[in-house]
């Protein structure tokens, strides 16, 4: 697998999505959060993603030129329509307004639709806790992407329904939950065929419900469908991926999930709340040290040198992965053919 720096990874991203109709703002804007997953040990959300935005573009299901419009607006709501551009485009406008208005007013809650796949969750909310607010993020898959069986199901009816929370930490840092209601996203799925590699047992099943670990069965005619998280106690995951349904798509216009023929993205609900307006921030941060040191000196069980924090693992891969980051055969092959078929002019290696 090669190696190839985030800065690289970025540059190529940009030059992809610009020569297949972006704005160098946007396409800026979408391959910098992509690598930003990479960074943070999430290639199922990095620049594996690449070769599928264009084929969308190509599809006609995103507009890579299309602007954002505040369709409803109060002083601390606003109802966003994305026109179906760059998810991440659109998701960074919605951040920028809930945190403008939350600073003012305390919270704000922001519903978004009509936009393509935002990316990694995690980078939304790392944004909003470092500008010492408190965030949560619920995104359906836009009535689209039934790909997640309900508890007791053996097809898809859901999405993968990931949900977000990001709060500033005691001394500069941020604790960052990022994480689907299925027991696995489904870039990691892909990540999986890409290297030609097995998924576990306990994250697919076929189209007869049966389990499997071969991810061909996931994403086979007749296709097989993802579990609800939990296990055994599968139920759990499942209630929470309805939650975020009715969140991201019944409460943003978006829709919820209803099978086929149905143009896939994401709807999103986003809430901001101001904690100076709740406690005084010095308060909330001792609260927070006291309780991030009680949680560390938990005994630890067989197996566990270190209890983690929401968040912590990502930042300790930023830290290894800061010299280069491996990209797949597979995946850097069809990095390149999508830029090769929309004309884009990539930079060389080490310039």
């Amino acid at each position: 697998m090669p190696v190839f720096s985030l800065d690289y990874l970025r540059r190529v991203g940009a030059a992809v999505f610009t020569a297949a109709g972006a704005m160098p703002a946007a396409a800026d804007v979408v391959a910098g959060l992509l690598a930003d997953a990479n960074a943070v040990g999430h290639d199922s959300h990095g620049v594996i993603r690449i070769p599928q935005y264009v084929a969308t573009i190509e599809k006609g299901d995103i507009d890579p030129g299309a602007s954002v419009a505040v369709t409803r607006e109060t002083a601390v709501s606003a109802v966003l329509d994305g026109q179906w551009g760059f998810g991440q485009v659109v998701m960074n406008h919605a951040v920028e307004w809930a945190l403008e208005r939350a600073g003012r007013y305390g919270v704000a809650a922001v519903t978004v639709k009509n936009a393509n796949h935002i990316g990694r969750l995690g980078s939304y909310m790392q944004r909003v806790a470092e500008a010492e607010m408190i965030g949560l993020l619920c995104t359906n898959s836009h009535g689209g992407g039934s790909i997640v069986a309900p508890w007791g199901g053996k097809a898809g009816r859901l999405g993968t329904n990931p949900l977000a929370a990001g709060f500033p930490g005691a001394e500069g840092g941020s604790l960052v939950l990022d994480m689907t209601t299925s027991v696995v996203a489904e870039g990691k799925v892909r990540i999986k065929r890409n290297r030609g590699e097995p998924a576990p047992a306990g994250w697919i099943v076929d189209a007869e419900g049966a389990a499997s670990t071969d991810p061909e069965d996931f994403y086979g005619d007749p296709r097989g469908s993802l579990l609800p998280f939990g296990g055994s106690m599968g139920h759990k995951g499942y209630g929470l991926g309805v939650v975020v349904e009715l969140l991201g798509g019944a409460l943003s216009g978006a829709g919820c999930a209803r099978g086929k023929n149905v143009r896939n993205g994401n709807g999103n609900f986003l809430l901001v709340v101001d904690i100076a307006r709740f406690q005084p921030l010095a308060e909330y941060k001792s609260q927070i040290k006291a309780y991030v040191e009680y949680l560390k000196a938990t005994p630890k069980a067989d197996g566990f040198a270190d209890i983690l924090l929401p968040g912590e693992l990502e930042e300790r891969e930023r830290d290894r992965r800061r010299d280069g980051v491996f990209v797949e055969d597979e995946t850097w092959a069809q990095v390149l053919e999508c830029g090769g078929r929309v004309g884009a002019e990539l930079p060389e290696l080490g310039a």
